[in-house]
């Protein structure tokens, strides 16, 4: 819908009322944010592919843990495959040709493992996967504002609709929004919010779909 913003002579006031709310949900299992597939890489006669739980080079997860598992061949034999973090972690996979990792600690943010595949002539290939963990805890903040009363040409506004919450990361950067489609709402809970610092904003809307500049700028930081 374009964005006419003609309703109200003065920017509505976001207020103040904002807070938190705490823990609301958990994001669970893995996600596999490229979609790539991760090819077989060869030097000196090994190749290795991660295979599970993803054959990207990156991915995400909530998960304390992950588990890696793959291929590895080479016509002179695998002799091992092991694996390391960029945290100082290390160990070897069980398998061979079929291999597997076991458990793998994960630290917030990112965290990089390199596993590599060595041959009995002592031969190695080696890949990389970045882990993105995830905070489980998802926040919420609670919105209030007062509704505008005339038009910018100080006529009634007696036909207003609702209004929509615009919201993102970045200051005067929003990348999501809510539609709240109910004019007698005055208060509203943005849920599922992961840490960080949140900016918010809202406009309002009439009948006919005519839409108010947006209000002043609120911040609330969810831990």
């Amino acid at each position: 819908m374009t964005k006419h913003r003609s309703i109200a002579r003065h920017a509505f006031l976001l207020l103040i009322a904002l807070s938190l709310s705490g823990c609301l949900s958990d994001s669970n299992g893995f996600q596999d944010e490229t979609g790539a597939e991760d090819p077989l890489s060869d030097a000196g006669g090994v190749s290795l592919s991660i295979t599970a739980p993803v054959s990207s080079s990156e991915m995400g997860t909530s998960d304390d843990n992950i588990g890696l598992s793959g291929i590895a061949k080479s016509d002179l034999g695998i002799y091992q495959v092991s694996w390391s973090n960029d945290h100082g972690d290390k160990g070897v996979a069980s398998g061979t040709n079929s291999w597997k990792t076991g458990s793998i600690g994960l630290e917030l943010g990112d965290n990089v493992i390199t596993v590599t595949a060595e041959n009995t002539a002592g031969n190695k290939s080696s890949r990389t996967i970045k882990v993105k963990r995830e905070s489980r805890q998802k926040g919420s903040v609670t919105l209030s504002w007062s509704p505008p009363e005339s038009r910018a040409d100080g006529s009634p506004l007696t036909n207003l609709a609702g209004y929509k919450i615009d919201y993102g990361l970045m200051s005067g950067v929003y990348d999501y929004e809510i539609d709240v489609s109910n004019a007698g709402v005055m208060t509203y809970v943005v849920e599922n919010l992961s840490p960080g610092e949140w900016f918010f904003a809202v406009s309002a809307y009439d009948a006919e779909g005519l839409e108010s500049d947006l209000s002043n700028e609120a911040t609330r930081a969810v831990n």
